[in-house]
């Protein structure tokens, strides 16, 4: 019964993961535009590269990839373009993510496999994450959740010497590396819970022998020295990019209480991401199971304890305190749900099996079938349209622009800008227009923008700087016009979104004020899609 509910509710997970996104032209939100790019660009190279050319004026790669990786090689393999493959390898790896927590549900029972199943229910059809990350793109934080719990497992396997000290250690260390690569957050999620498993496990397990604990910790060192090693021929990249100097930075400076205390303030929303149904049914299996005394669930809520912990670290300079996010501490919390609600589904059966009878075993399979009937309906409705930056009237821009505009054409695009101000990203299709119509535009990648070299020395700057002088000026104005002419823009792009899509995104420009100014000729108009052409004397002598 256990497996054959697996396999039915794994059908429905990728089935519905897959339906909900067969009308969209690309994947959503701004993460998105990111990943279609560095997937493009090693598909193009047929590796890892360093110039970002012709996409965007960058010529380093320090960034994770292992979600690229994994796009480029559904690309080359079916024949799709990288947005396509982009889109299809997320929905995939959001199914597998929810797969792979069976193994580590099935070992914090046990081996009772309804524990697996609960788990793999839970993540895939009751919880909204990780659903939802379809529409914000979030994908390369998804890849390497839909490690972590293999990690995990592995770790476990290794540290109490199942499947050889070597060659265990060696795919532990693999796969923590894997990870790693697919999402740099991702360790700050493995040590918590190691920390916590070796709290509880140690002295549940191992007791007073001393011998047992000195392997077990031996053998997760070489777990962590062989994934140092596999991850050494990156940390050439790294050093010296943004990641390695606010890594340092993080150790030597002290934030101010008040922005610590403004991170905490996601948790407010949490049952937003998870809700209260299953926060308190996940509390409620916590609690079930330390009353039964059983200390290695413990674990699970000791782990989210010390996840929630970890950005207070902050404000002594613990080391990669300041890489942590409390958001993405809280969008992951599906997995310890899972993985709590998973024992309590292992609890429950083993119970209903010894005093249910035949009436309570048909009762709890109408419930199963019920509750995966809830959660079908609700994951089908998964797809938040206000998340769509490109749409059907946006790809029939895309493909005049191919059509009737020049190869060397610089389009100015919608975008805000973020991080009180330090960097800026696109606020509607007119960010794709590199990957879909093959012309540049004035708003690069955010990977780039905050991580990379650009080319021409100040380039990233001078983006913001854009951003901020249009805020402020119309460009019908000869202070809008300025900085039109000193980029050298020909066309400017407002798209189906109006750039209004983002957190907070306001509209750059209007079309309205350009149909009235004499500098701008309308080229092209349907639905909410504008294109301008900026009138080369309206730049005067000199203009680029």
């Amino acid at each position: 019964w256990p497996d054959l509910t697996l396999l039915v509710i794994l059908a429905l997970v990728f089935g519905v993961r897959l339906l909900v996104v067969r009308t969209l032209d690309a994947p959503m939100w701004g993460d998105s535009v990111q990943h279609a790019v560095i997937s493009q660009l090693i598909v193009d190279r047929g590796g890892l590269f360093r110039s970002w050319e012709p996409y965007a004026p960058y010529q380093s790669l320090t960034v994770h990839y292992g979600f690229h990786t994994a796009t480029a090689l559904l690309s080359w393999a079916m024949e799709l373009g990288a947005v396509k493959a982009t889109l299809l390898t997320g929905q995939i790896i959001n199914s597998l993510a929810v797969f792979s927590l069976y193994p580590l549900a099935v070992q914090l029972a046990d081996g009772n496999r309804w524990a697996g199943m609960g788990a793999v229910l839970t993540a895939g059809l009751l919880s909204p994450m990780p659903a939802f990350y379809v529409n914000w793109g979030r994908y390369a934080q998804l890849a390497g959740q839909a490690v972590l719990p293999v990690a995990l497992w592995l770790l476990w396997a290794t540290a109490e010497g199942r499947g050889g000290t070597i060659s265990g250690s060696f795919l532990a260390g693999l796969t923590l590396a894997g990870m790693t690569l697919c999402y740099y957050r991702m360790p700050l999620f493995y040590v918590p819970f190691a920390m916590a498993w070796l709290i509880v496990w140690g002295p549940s397990r191992l007791g007073k022998e001393v011998h047992l604990w000195l392997g077990g910790l031996a053998r997760m060192a070489l777990v962590a020295l062989i994934a140092g090693g596999l991850f050494l021929p990156w940390v050439s990249r790294l050093i010296g990019g943004h990641l390695a100097t606010a890594l340092a930075a993080g150790v030597s400076n002290r934030p101010p209480l008040e922005r610590v205390l403004a991170d905490y303030q996601i948790w407010k929303a949490v049952t937003n991401y998870l809700p209260l149904p299953l926060l308190l049914a996940s509390l409620l299996c916590q609690g079930w199971a330390l009353a039964r005394r059983q200390w290695v669930v413990g674990a699970v809520g000791l782990w989210v304890a010390v996840l929630a912990s970890w950005t207070a670290g902050r404000l002594v300079g613990f080391p990669a305190a300041n890489m942590m996010q409390n958001f993405a501490v809280v969008i992951a919390l599906y997995i310890p749900a899972s993985l709590l609600i998973g024992w309590g589904t292992s609890a429950a059966a083993g119970w209903i099996g010894q005093h249910g009878g035949r009436v309570g075993r048909w009762a709890w399979r109408a419930l199963l079938i019920v509750l995966t009937l809830v959660g079908v309906a609700r994951q089908a409705r998964v797809i938040q349209s206000e998340f769509a930056m490109v749409t059907r009237p946006d790809m029939r821009a895309m493909a005049w622009i191919r059509e009737h505009t020049p190869r060397d054409t610089l389009f100015l695009v919608e975008g805000f800008r973020i991080y009180g101000g330090r960097s800026a990203v696109g606020s509607d299709a007119g960010w794709w227009l590199p990957l879909l119509a093959g012309r540049r535009n004035t708003m690069p990648p955010q990977y780039a923008l905050l991580n990379e070299v650009p080319t021409e020395p100040e380039y990233s700057q001078r983006v913001v700087e854009l951003v901020t002088r249009l805020e402020g000026a119309s460009l019908a104005s000869p202070e809008g016009l300025r900085p039109l002419c000193e980029w050298g823009i020909s066309h400017i792009y407002i798209g189906q979104g109006q750039g209004k899509v983002g957190l907070g995104a306001v509209q750059l420009f209007s079309p309205q004020d350009m149909m009235t100014s004499s500098p701008f000729d309308l080229r092209y108009h349907q639905d909410h899609v504008y294109i301008f052409a900026l009138r080369y004397e309206a730049c005067g002598e000199g203009a680029p």
